[in-house]
This record gives C-alpha cells, structure tokens and sequence, in this order.
C-alpha cells in the first residue's frame, strides 16, 4: 500500500500545517513530527482519488483534484521514487530523538525504505499492484467502486466532476496499457488464469448498454438527491454522462481487453509464483519484508506454516474426538460439522435479528471482562451492523470500519449473512474477537485516542502488526474464558488459525517453492475443509499479491513471542495489562519497533 491511499486528516488541519510550517521556517527547522505531517500531505495531494476520498475539500475553493484521476504513468512512478528518497534523507537528518518522536522517526524510516524496496526493480509496475492489470485490486475493478463510493455526488458541480473523471478514465488506461506492455518487454507477464479472470472482468463490465452501466444508474440515484437541481439539468448531466461511458469508458474497457486477449495472453503459461520473474526471488524477499516487517527467509516461513499446521489439526482432532466425530480426516470432519442443520441460522432476513443478538451478546461479554486484562478501552463504541443486502455477494464474511476521527461515527463490525456467505454458528465468535473487540476496534480505536503523534500513525496499520493483533485476539479471547464450555466455538477458532498457518505454506510454496496453482489449491482445500470454490479465490489473491497472506500469522506469533520473554523475564513482575498497553499504545507499527518497546518495557519493569 502507498502512503498515498491513506485517508488523512481534515482541510482545517492541513491549513494549521501550512501556518505552523511558515512560522517555524523563519525560527528553525521544523521538528520531526510536522515534518511527517507535511510529508504525509504532499503525497496525498499527488492523488486526486485519495482527496475525494477524504472527502472534505470537494466543491470548495480548495478543489482541483475532484475532475480527475491519479496518474499511474511511469514519470508519475519516478517522481514518488525521488519524493520517497528525498524524505528518507530529511527523516534520516534528526538526530539524538527521544520518546514518540523517536517512535515516528522509526515508523516512518521502515515504511518509506520498504515501499522503496518494491518499487527498485526494472519492472516494477507504476500502478502499485503486482501486474498494472489483475482480476482483483487493479484500476478497472477499483474504479467503478470509486466512482459510486469515492466521489461524492452533492452539487451540480460534483455531478459535472463525475462526468470529467468519467471522460478521464481513458486516459488513465491508456497508461495501464503502457504499462502492461512495458512490463511484458521486460518479461514480466501475467499467469494465464490471470489474464482470463481478467478478461471476464473487462468483458463482463461493458456488456450493459451504456445507460444501464452501474456508473449511470448510480449516478442517476444520486442526481434525484442533489437539491435544487432542475429535471433539465439532470438530464443533461446524465446524458453526458451516459455519452461518456460510451465514448470514453467503455473504449477504454474493450482497448485493454483487446491488448490483453491479443498480445499478452499468448505469451502467458500457467506458472503462478513471482519466482520466475527477472529477479523474482529478491522481489519476493522485498514483498515479504514490506507486509510482514521482519526479515525471515521463504524456506523458515515454510517450514513454521507446517509446524504450525501439525499442531493445530492436533488440537482440533482432540475437540472434534470429544464431540463424537472421529471418522475422517479434520478437514472432512469440519466439513461434517458445517452441515449440522443446528449450526445454522434459518434462511432469509427473518433471523438477521437473532443473529446480530447474538452477536452483540459476544461483544459485551468481552467487554464486561476487558478491565481484567486492558488498563485502557477504546470510548468509543462498537456497533454491529449487516452488510447491505446490495453488497452480499461480494463482500467477505466478515469486516470493521473504524470510527471517524471526528467522533461522528463508531467503530462498525459488518457481518455478511448473504446465503452464499453466511457463516456457520460455530465460527461466528472468533469472527467477532478478530473483527470488533478485543480485535481491530481495540486496535484501530485506541490508535485514534493517542495524542501527540503524526496523522499517519494513527491511521496506517502495518499489515503484520494489525492482523497480527487481531489474530492474537482470538487467542486471548480464549484466555479470557470466552470458548469455555463451548468446543464448538473453540473447533472454529482453531479452524481460522489453522487457515492462516496454510496461508505460510501455500504462499511461499506458490512464490518461493514453485508450486503449481493446482497443488495450491488441493493443499488448501485438503487441509482446511473450506469449499474449492472460496479455496480457489484465496490462492489467486496470493498469486497477485505476493507475502500479503504470511502478515497474519507471522504478527500473531511475533506478538505472543514477546509475550512469552516478556513474561519469562519478568516473573511476578510480568502485567499482561501494561504488556497490551505497550502493544496499543502507540498506534501501528512495524514489527521491529514493537519489539524494541517491549524490550524497553522488560528492562523499566525489571528496574522498578
């Protein structure tokens, strides 16, 4: 993830920001927190998306980012390549740094040489993603979410904005396509299954006539909403617009479909891992560093995703004895339990109320016995809420939004309960430690309560930190007594760790150990019980997302592992409250920095 993507602060504090810099150019150099700030700003306003995503700028006089879209040209790749050498140099210029400055100097250094990493190889794609173009996180699908999500339809000048980043989409792919043939000269191309999932993509999404493309039918909802807009005006903004999915668009959608069914896809096998890239070894190595924040060798990562494979089918073999299922493999046999009529909600919206109930009634029970293990709560609140019954199909099982900065909304947990998605009862309450409490709300809330740091550590999680915690979070929720009497729940909590410990066997195998797509995916499905078709989705997220799916166990282990040497070091001394405080209290950070506050932590307590 680039800096860029992440959704900063508001127009007030930019301006205090600016202000703030004036004054301290004239006495001094500015201290290394609004140097952050300034740094973070300047590289969100490189990006129009983002800025509309903030939201709180457009159709102001502020406003001249919401009529486009971010440029992914290889000149745009060069420029955020110098800005990040060039804030390297000045972060690395502060010296003799004590207490949270010394905390952000470090944060920022691992963030900004890490995104360098990625981005310092010939090939490497301008359009932050893997290849310019795949079936899952490339501008073609994140585009449409934008323009319905991202870009506020308010006022007859956004609607006109909407319209001019509808013209501007073509553009934009004429980019993509250069970059997918820079990419191709250099031998760089993707898998096969990847360039046809692709293609369903592309195809799929110009198959409507232009009027009813959901960029027009959205558009036309929000238009209804815009006060004082005349019949007249919006029907002329809805049919430049619709003329503009025509003319711009939808070329633009079928010129890169063309590109990729005719030159690329004959040049593509079935070869799925980054190790037959030019370099592709040291890529992988780069991209297991930026998600993970350690430094651990593809082969140890193997070899721990098996150990930790073998231990917990142990444990679940021993659960799943003690419920009288003892025929079959623990794959098969928590396939056996999935299809338990007791272990499901009865179809339909009836029984979303009694799901949410029950749901809620998991929530407050952490949370009456937090004060035994947490010295400080989030304040703000956690609510539960179904996904939209629009959004069923493709939303995951399970997800959370943090609360906004300015305290207008909670923390939301969404749960899915799409009949396609709907998860069984047993696997519902380690959903709920990881997503809500004591998981990413915990998490993610508290991080905004920390005063006295920059914007960016509030806000930016480190993937192997964040799902990390929330993957430790299951495990503490059994040692606050949240599984006892219930091996179902517990079946499903390990079913979920054994799930990420197949995620460091399988991605390395496909990145490092030359599996082939097929053997991914049997693992998967043969060690897990999941259904093919979710197991088939998993494998080619990691395939185009190389080291992304190793941050979740390899956080949670490095968390415990702290825990543990805390704990042994300290002796009676040892508070898990103060242990969580440290891990909390200083919003996201790489795995290296929380380790050297635990270990400063270790050696305050020892000496007290």
């Amino acid at each position: 993830m680039k800096i860029k993507r992440i959704l900063l602060g508001t127009v007030a504090g930019v301006v205090v920001l600016a202000a703030g810099a004036a004054t301290w150019a004239i006495f001094g150099p500015l201290p290394i927190h609004p140097t952050i700030e300034r740094q973070t700003i300047l590289q969100v306003m490189d990006s129009p998306e983002t800025l509309s995503q903030i939201g709180l700028i457009d159709g102001t006089l502020l406003d001249f980012h919401s009529g486009k879209l971010d440029e992914i040209s290889q000149e745009q790749q060069e420029k955020s390549r110098a800005d990040l050498l060039d804030a390297i140099r000045e972060l690395e210029g502060y010296k003799d740094l004590t207490g949270q400055e010394a905390i952000s100097q470090k944060v920022m250094l691992e963030f900004y040489r890490t995104q360098l990493g990625l981005s310092n190889f010939s090939w490497s794609s301008p359009a932050a993603t893997l290849y310019p173009v795949d079936q899952l996180f490339s501008a073609p699908v994140r585009l449409p979410q934008f323009f319905a999500n991202g870009h506020n339809v308010n006022s007859a000048k956004m609607a006109e904005r909407y319209v001019s980043r509808l013209k501007a989409v073509r553009h934009k792919f004429s980019q993509l396509e250069q970059a997918v043939r820079d990419q191709a000269a250099a031998g760089v191309v993707p898998p096969d299954f990847v360039i046809d999932k692709t293609l369903v993509v592309l195809d799929g999404f110009t198959q409507p006539a232009p009027k009813d493309n959901p960029l027009i039918t959205s558009f036309a909802t929000r238009l209804e909403k815009v006060e004082g807009l005349s019949a007249d005006a919006r029907a002329k903004l809805l049919a430049e617009a619709t003329s503009a999915v025509e003319q711009d668009v939808y070329p633009a959608y079928r010129g890169l479909a063309t590109l990729l069914r005719d030159e690329i896809r004959p040049k593509a096998t079935a070869d799925a891992g980054v190790w037959r890239l030019p370099d592709g070894d040291r890529f992988y190595k780069a991209s297991l560093r930026s998600y993970t924040s350690v430094d651990m060798e593809p082969d140890a990562i193997h070899a721990l995703g098996l150990a930790e494979v073998e231990r917990i089918s142990a444990e679940m073999d021993a659960l799943l004895r003690g419920l009288g299922l003892t025929e079959g493999t623990v794959a098969e046999r928590v396939r056996q339990l999935e299809q338990d009529p007791a272990q499901h909600y009865q179809g339909g919206r009836a029984s979303y109320a009694e799901e949410l109930a029950d749901l809620k009634r998991m929530t407050d029970a952490v949370m009456a016995k937090s004060g035994e293990w947490f010295n400080k709560l989030p304040p703000q609140p956690v609510d539960i809420q179904a996904v939209p019954e629009y959004a069923e199909a493709t939303a995951p099982g399970g997800y959370y939004n943090p609360p906004a900065l300015d305290g207008s909304r909670p923390g939301i947990f969404y749960i899915n309960m799409g009949e396609k998605s709907r998860a069984p009862k047993f696997s519902l309450p380690t959903l709920v430690y990881h997503e809500a409490v004591p998981g990413h709300h915990f998490q993610l809330a508290l991080a905004q309560t920390i005063e006295g740091i920059p914007t960016f550590r509030k806000l930016y999680p480190f993937s192997a930190y964040a799902e990390g915690w929330a993957l430790y979070a299951e495990l503490l929720a059994k040692e606050m007594g949240m599984y006892d009497n219930d091996p179902h729940g517990d079946i499903g909590r390990l079913r979920d760790e054994l799930f990420r410990a197949v995620r460091l066997v399988v991605d390395t195998g496909i990145h490092a150990k030359r599996w082939n797509r097929d053997q991914a995916i049997a693992y998967m499905r043969d060690t897990t019980g999941m259904r093919e078709e979710g197991v088939v989705i998993e494998i080619d997220r990691y395939i185009v997302m190389p080291g992304q799916a190793c941050a979740y166990k390899l956080g949670q282990i490095k968390i415990l592992d702290l825990r543990d040497k805390a704990r042994a070091a300290l002796g009676d001394k040892f508070d898990i409250k103060g242990f969580h405080d440290v891990v909390l209290g200083s919003g996201g950070l790489p795995l290296s920095v929380l380790e050297g506050l635990v270990n400063d932590w270790v050696k305050q307590k020892a000496a007290a």
